[in-house]
């Protein structure tokens, strides 16, 4: 498939470079800094330029058949913006296919003791992000969401639960390593089997 990944230099995003290679994918790498790319051998292509930039976005999904956003990380709630841009910029250029990662502190109570707290501490980038799913959720895209619960710089395990939205995971872990993110990221743009849906993803079982 011919795939842009937008937020590509993050640290979610170079795992599914890397693992998109692997597979055969060709890949457009979308990022301000093309730099970290320098040495990335298997790229198709590395577009440079601003999420919020229509033409930039647009230059970066032109001809392609998905697009898998990572956008949110930053300190800034922008994650509104950029996802309003992509929208738009897939409409100009006849791109239907998006999978974009989410926060499953949206609309989750567990763990219990603990998830009341992180909900108010990052209650001003989650109601960005809420905001960007309810973008998504009201385009005229195929897009699929993943809410992915808390991230970790870890080995890849292959162990992943997944869940439709509405649903919560009964027990922990509540953490998933960007490794295995990246894997259900291109899983669910490989099959288009979970199109207009919200999916929840966390770690199989304890480690």
């Amino acid at each position: 498939m011919k795939i842009t990944v937008i937020g590509s230099t993050g640290r979610t995003g170079m795992h599914v470079l890397e693992q998109g290679v692997r597979r055969g994918h060709e890949l457009t790498a979308f990022t301000r800094r093309p730099q970290l790319l320098a040495n990335f051998n298997g790229i198709k292509n590395v577009v440079t330029g601003d999420g919020l930039l229509l033409s930039d976005v647009k230059k970066a999904i032109e001809k392609q058949d998905a697009i898998i956003a990572i956008v949110g990380d930053s300190k800034i709630p922008i994650a509104t913006d950029i996802t309003g841009t992509i929208i738009q910029a897939m409409y100009e250029s006849d791109v239907n296919r998006i999978v974009c990662v989410s926060s499953y502190l949206l609309g989750s109570t567990r763990p219990r003791v603990i998830t009341p707290l992180f909900q108010w501490l990052l209650r001003h980038s989650l109601a960005d992000r809420l905001s960007a799913d309810q973008l998504i959720q009201s385009s005229k895209t195929e897009w699929t969401i993943v809410r992915a619960t808390r991230l970790l710089d870890k080995p890849a395990t292959g162990n992943v639960r997944r869940l439709k939205a509405g649903h919560e995971f009964e027990f922990g872990p509540y953490e998933i390593c960007r490794a295995d993110l990246a894997a259900v990221l291109l899983d669910i743009v490989e099959s288009r089997d979970d199109s207009k849906s919200i999916i929840n993803v966390t770690w199989g079982k304890r480690r």
